[in-house]
């Protein structure tokens, strides 16, 4: 079957990121779930290319790293 492919950018202020925002390959699979409640899971994927340091993230949060 013939794919099409985007190509997404999230940029976030340090706010969303404390507030508990972290973009996973299943949260952003989970994303595409609910924008297209009919699709099935082999019809679609979704893979985070890069991301913050996850430390960074963590400490944001208010975790000690």
């Amino acid at each position: 079957m013939k794919t099409f492919k985007w190509v997404v950018e999230f940029e976030v202020t340090e706010t969303w990121v404390a507030d508990g925002f972290n973009i996973t390959n299943q949260k952003a699979i989970g994303m595409i779930e609910e924008a297209l409640p009919f699709a099935s899971g082999a019809e679609f994927k979704a893979t985070v290319l890069k991301a913050p340091d996850p430390k960074l993230i963590r400490k944001t949060q208010g975790y000690t790293v």
